[in-house]
């Protein structure tokens, strides 16, 4: 199994409100990563994990992964109400141009929530 992270927001800037560095900033999202996997393994221990973290739009990360991959599966931060009900735009776009069959899920309904 592959979990892949990826992001795209800038991560660097300059004067007073400059953001973090991009060794920063990737090594916080390696962590976001870890986080989210813990206990996994101790739970699921034939499972062997690889971990990905993409500096990339989250569509090109994924399209990416699906082309080596017989399922891909993705969390929708749905915010409840009819907006609940939508898809997310990375969602969106993967029903599209995945290259493999996609789940889509409730984000509360993703392992690190059970």
């Amino acid at each position: 199994m592959r979990a892949v992270h990826a992001w795209s927001r800038p991560i660097a800037g300059c004067g007073p409100f400059a953001l973090e560095s991009a060794q920063e900033t990737a090594g916080g999202e390696r962590r976001l990563l870890a986080e989210a996997l813990a206990g996994w393994s101790e739970r699921y221990p034939d499972v062997k994990v690889t971990e990905q973290v993409e500096y990339m739009h989250p569509v090109e990360a994924l399209k990416n992964a699906s082309a080596h991959a017989d399922l891909l599966v993705v969390g929708s931060r749905g915010r409840g109400g009819l907006a609940g009900l939508l898809l997310g735009s990375v969602s969106h776009a993967l029903l599209h141009h995945a290259a493999c069959p996609l789940i889509v899920t409730s984000a509360s309904a993703t392992p690190r929530h059970i």
